[in-house]
């Protein structure tokens, strides 16, 4: 079976709307062993997406396509398919009365022109929408299908759920692919590279390299699980100083894991950072188990007065220091009290750095259970990029020490 996404939205194409709904569509399209074959991004326009369904029709054995769905004058996807694949729009009125009762719910009035949220194409089957009030639409010619959803995330991923899943699996039945992950550290694509250089990839199993910011994942898949486990940890033994998780682990969720599993509590105290590494804890729902809180001592008065960083070290070796690092994450431990703690203080610029202490420069300092120590890196990119490879960095290097303790 080979298939094809379809993004219709001005708004892609201008660059204001990122398209996560390939990203979405195209991995649960994989994981369901009908990868994608073809993508491609069109504006709103009836004569451009009627081209689009004409070229993936003819091609495809599945064409999926989200956006213009919604009740306004510029949502024509409904238009386009008629006219590429005939009949009339009919007026459904059970879909009416749906879309009445949720506004009815909310207390609201409901607008005369999502009377069109009810218009379904001739010969397509209406898939109901409990996220929102477009439905989407499916049709079938026998051997080939398509499916029409709207191009608001939450709803194109609880109609893909309820609806699209279950379909492909019953009507083209693919063996699922396998994936697995090994998500690295502290090493760039190419000294990775280097290093699996004479590494045998067995036949049956395919390798992806994914950098990332400051990070490097290595994907392997296939549709031999066992095989792929295997070379799963061949591989990451031949790495290993610089794996920090594997699969659907994060720094976050594997920080967790390792806090939880001995009973303790992390608490952070951030200068450069901004809050940030706070902020990708509690993102993660149920942190309150290990997170217990923290600071953000962004000027030197807020270090010295919250974190009893000394005025003398700040004169001498200033904010951006060993020293400074070593004073906030002791200062830390005596105000919140947890077993682990970390500090972080440097440069973001893009102004700001010197020949001694140059943009990039990030101090951090660690404590756990028996052991504080300061450590520096230098990372490269923009204000936004440093921030993330410094957060990165904090929570990835609690990782590894974590991991290397004897539970």
């Amino acid at each position: 079976m080979n298939s094809a996404i379809i993004s219709i939205g001005n708004e892609i194409l201008l660059g204001k709307t990122l398209n996560t709904n390939l990203q979405y569509l195209a991995t649960q399209m994989a994981g369901l062993g009908l990868a994608v074959d073809y993508a491609v991004t069109i504006k709103d326009e009836l004569s451009v997406i009627r081209a689009t369904l004409d070229y993936c029709w003819s091609r495809y054995d599945i064409v999926i396509s989200t956006g213009g769905l919604g009740p306004t004058a510029d949502d024509i996807t409904k238009d386009a398919i008629v006219s590429f694949f005939g009949g009339d729009l009919v007026f459904r009125e059970e879909i009416w009365q749906e879309v009445t009762d949720r506004f009815k719910a909310r207390g609201l009035d409901v607008p005369r022109i999502n009377r069109n949220q009810a218009l379904v194409p001739t010969g397509f089957v209406a898939l109901n929408n409990a996220q929102g009030t477009a439905p989407g639409l499916f049709y079938s010619d026998g051997s080939r299908s398509f499916f029409a959803l709207p191009g608001v995330p939450l709803e194109m991923e609880h109609l893909f759920e309820r609806h699209l899943r279950g379909l492909l699996k019953e009507r083209y039945g693919a063996q699922s692919v396998i994936q697995r992950n090994i998500h690295t550290h502290g090493i760039s694509e190419s000294a990775l590279a280097e290093l699996l250089a004479d590494f045998e990839i067995p036949a049956g199993v395919n390798l992806a390299w994914l950098p990332q910011t400051g990070r490097v994942d290595l994907r392997l898949y296939g549709q031999d699980e066992a095989l792929i486990g295997q070379t799963l940890e061949s591989m990451a033994a031949r790495v290993q100083k610089h794996v920090w998780g594997y699969d659907g682990d994060s720094p976050v969720t594997k920080l967790g894991e390792l806090l939880q599993a001995r009973g303790w509590l992390i608490s952070c105290a951030e200068s450069c950072t901004g809050g940030l590494v706070q902020k990708m804890l509690t993102d993660q729902a149920g942190s309150s188990a290990y997170f217990s809180g923290g600071l953000v001592s962004y000027s030197n008065a807020q270090k010295v007065a919250l974190l009893g960083v000394s005025t003398d070290t700040l004169e001498r070796y200033g904010a951006v220091s060993a020293e400074t690092a070593g004073e906030m994450v002791y200062g830390l431990t005596m105000l919140c009290k947890t077993e682990v703690a970390v500090s972080i203080t440097g440069i973001a610029g893009p102004e700001g750095g010197s020949d001694a202490k140059p943009v990039g420069l990030v101090y951090f300092g660690f404590a756990i259970p028996g052991k504080t120590w300061v450590c520096k890196q230098i990372f490269s990119g923009t204000r936004a990029s440093i921030r993330q490879k410094a957060a990165d960095y904090a929570l990835i290097s609690l990782i590894k020490e974590l991991t290397e303790l004897v539970p």
